[in-house]
């Protein structure tokens, strides 16, 4: 094999028309793996999908999904670029996928990753938002009031933090009326909850799921000893088997679900709740699976009310 063969891959971002910023890739261990098939000709997925998320955590080649994704948007565009350099004689061999982030999407770009597309009707319990906490209207407390949004700091999904406080040794709790069936994840798999701690004073922030009888599992994700923005995840075992629920609940037949927090007998809590995710962690398909992730170093925002198109190149030198 010629030892003069690179790989490599970055994401390009542009907007109005111009671009703004590059992020060099890692290719993952399945990313690997599902070129080697798809060069083989053994790969039913030629459709890609590229996915922004929040979450600044290193890129590993382990890596199987984002850490925290907000939006995936559909490769609308493919196409081969080859170039000759005249003085070196190298030739780069490339492929390059892009897609158009839309108007109505905002949030803060930390990492982006490239995944062959999949229908949900094909992943029955993937990997799924819950809610981004955008609509204060949907989730109330127990007397009906709505919650409170708040815009400052800059969310770093959409326009609106939901902003949840309690007083000393309480806890405040909000409910949003949906149905979600969780009886096919499995007590490996996660919720995986972005949020800001604004002050010391957090005891715990929790989430429950009710069934149609009000029976609910809890889980809570324990406040820290610093403020700033979270993103912490627990197995739904933690769920199942925390012993703060009450009753059976049915996890066929969850209907709500409610976010809150507890303070400190220390004094009085706030925190701004941002996204809410339910990851597929134990059942990793690799005709699915991330190729590629970048983590920026340094963060872009994406403005609500323009768009922002992002190509991936990927590419041979020979």
């Amino acid at each position: 094999m010629d030892s003069n063969i690179n790989v490599f891959g970055e994401y390009i971002f542009y907007e109005d028309n111009k671009e703004i910023y590059r992020s060099k890739n890692l290719l993952t261990k399945f990313g690997k793996r599902y070129l080697t098939q798809y060069l083989a000709g053994q790969s039913n997925s030629s459709l890609k999908d590229i996915a922004i998320g929040i979450s600044p955590v290193a890129a590993t080649v382990n890596d199987t999904q984002l850490g925290f994704e907000f939006y995936k948007s559909p490769v609308t565009m493919n196409s081969i670029d080859i170039q000759t350099d005249s003085t070196t004689g190298v030739s780069t061999y490339g492929v390059i996928h892009k897609t158009t982030l839309p108007v109505d999407v905002t949030g803060i770009i930390n990492e982006v990753g490239l995944f062959p597309s999949v229908s949900l009707s094909s992943t029955d319990y993937a990997s799924n938002s819950i809610s981004t906490f955008e609509d204060n209207q949907s989730w109330t407390d127990s007397t009906g009031d709505f919650a409170t949004v708040v815009t400052t700091p800059l969310p770093k999904i959409g326009t609106y933090y939901l902003s949840i406080g309690s007083t000393t040794s309480s806890s405040k709790e909000f409910f949003y009326n949906f149905n979600l069936d969780i009886s096919g994840y499995s007590a490996l798999d996660s919720l995986t909850l972005a949020y800001r701690q604004t002050d010391l004073n957090l005891d715990y922030v929790f989430v429950r799921t009710y069934d149609s009888n009000n029976n609910y599992y809890e889980i809570r994700y324990p406040g820290d000893l610093s403020v700033g923005d979270k993103i912490k995840s627990l197995t739904l075992n933690s769920l199942y088997s925390s012993g703060y629920g009450s009753g059976s609940p049915d996890q066929t037949s969850i209907v709500k679900i409610s976010v809150g927090v507890k303070a400190k007998s220390t004094g009085a809590t706030s925190v701004l709740f941002d996204g809410l995710r339910i990851n597929d962690e134990d059942s990793f398909r690799t005709d699915y699976g991330m190729i590629s992730r970048s983590v920026l170093a340094n963060p872009i925002t994406k403005s609500l009310g323009k768009q922002m198109i992002i190509e991936y190149r990927i590419g041979l030198n020979f």
